[in-house]
């Protein structure tokens, strides 16, 4: 069975060669000093329903964007 990023999930990601846990949660409880982000922001859009290994991009406005890859999958 593989785990699935969803709300409330804690994921280790890499992006752009930095490690970071990031748990995914409801806008109510954001906090991204505590790397709490919403599932509506971009990044929490871009790594729900992703799984351990895979590959996530993320647009930014103004045009930017980045990518990032789902380590592990904590909770």
């Amino acid at each position: 069975m593989s785990a699935t990023v969803t709300i409330n999930s804690k994921v280790k990601v890499v992006i752009n060669g930095k490690v970071q846990e990031l748990q995914i949660v409801g806008s109510a409880d954001v906090d991204p000093q505590a790397g709490r982000v919403s599932y509506l922001s971009p990044v929490g859009e871009a790594v729900l329903g992703k799984n351990i290994g895979d590959n996530f991009e993320v647009d930014l406005p103004g045009g930017k964007k980045f990518s990032g890859q789902i380590l592990e999958i904590i909770i």
